[in-house]
């Protein structure tokens, strides 16, 4: 960092290398994007690499922002890691996206001299630059949380549009269309709070095929290993064409799978940001958590949300009735899905 606080990198010729820690899950992954793009646009010599754990690895190489991606097993521990990244030479800064100890510590053991991240868990000993926090990033988007980190690094991000811009859709919905991919996403690790109901997205299904008969609506059912019975469950209340493919994509696969789908209807899950971050169009369904904070980047998605007297409670399960979720009705998403199919002017998130 010069005087200035801007990176030294903005005012030389010779290349700089960050080395950007990813967060380790895939949704943060992706809300991340925006910030290390603005790190690439820093200097025309500035070479990015990022640090992540092995399953995200796929998602990071396909942007064209990175320059190289080491991935490491959840396994290794810091010293680990550390010696990993030595293998891999020099860099000049240090870029934290997790708030964790440990993330600070894997960086200073790989000899990484200049880390920047925010003055959280005490870390402050082992940073460059420890960034506080501002009262004004709870209550924004969590894209924020991390253009605001490499703001104070010194790296213009005035330029806001064009760093939250997504992709244009890689399978773009045409009219007239007589075939329609649809991904769905009806799990959540986070807990069955997040989970809109398995029978609410099969009827929401099946409705929009009554109302689009012309159409061939091929389904293909996404998830983890552990929400495989999920997409069991979903499989069995809608006709075919349609396929369970929980726990049978690795990233790379999804990435390639999401990359077919006119559009996907999802949870607030990672899958949907990973989405969202390839262009794919999403309507995306929320209930515990707040769409102000973890929506999805970019004014293609439909966003829908029942807001009632307890959210958002941020909760795992439900303490009461599921009523954020419950009075979201199938007819509901299927409009929602119908103005997707129809290139309806985006606008707030739907009030079920």
């Amino acid at each position: 960092m010069n005087a200035e606080g801007e990176p030294e990198s903005s005012r030389s010729d010779q290349p700089k290398r960050f080395l950007v820690r990813s967060p380790n899950p895939l949704g943060d992954a992706c809300m991340s994007l925006p910030a290390v793009r603005a790190l690439k646009r820093s200097g025309p010599h500035v070479k990015i690499s990022v640090c992540c754990r092995a399953n995200l690895a796929p998602m990071w190489a396909a942007r064209e922002e990175i320059d190289e991606v080491i991935p490491f097993s959840r396994d290794l521990n810091p010293f680990q890691v550390g010696r990993l990244l030595r293998k891999h030479g020099k860099f000049d800064y240090g870029v934290l996206l997790p708030n964790s100890f440990r993330s600070a510590l894997e960086l200073w053991l790989g000899g990484v001299g200049k880390l920047v991240g925010y003055n959280r868990h005490q870390r402050s000993l082992l940073l460059k630059q420890a960034v506080s926090e501002p009262e004004s990033l709870e209550t924004r988007h969590h894209v924020h949380r991390y253009l605001h980190l490499v703001e104070a690094m010194g790296i213009d991000i005035s330029d806001i549009d064009s760093l939250l811009a997504i992709p244009d859709a890689p399978t773009p919905i045409q009219g007239g269309e007589k075939e329609i991919y649809l991904g769905v996403c009806p799990g959540a690790e986070y807990g069955n709070a997040k989970r809109y109901p398995i029978r609410r997205y099969a009827e929401a299904i099946e409705k929009l095929r009554k109302k689009k008969p012309d159409v061939n609506f091929r389904v293909s059912i996404f998830g983890s290993p552990a929400e495989r019975p999920i997409g069991d469950e979903l499989k069995a209340l809608i006709s075919d064409p349609s396929e369970n493919r929980a726990g049978k994509t690795s990233i790379d696969d999804l990435v390639a799978e999401l990359q077919s789908c006119h559009f996907l209807a999802t949870n607030d899950t990672g899958t949907m940001h990973l989405a969202a971050a390839l262009g794919v169009p999403t309507v995306a369904i929320f209930g515990s958590t707040e769409p102000a904070f973890t929506s999805p980047i970019g004014n293609v998605h439909r966003v829908i949300r029942h807001q009632v007297g307890c959210s958002p409670c941020f909760l795992r399960e439900c303490p009461v009735d599921y009523r954020c979720m419950l009075r979201i009705e199938p007819e509901t998403v299927v409009r929602e899905m119908e103005a997707l199919l129809e290139g309806l002017p985006q606008g707030a998130e739907s009030k079920a």
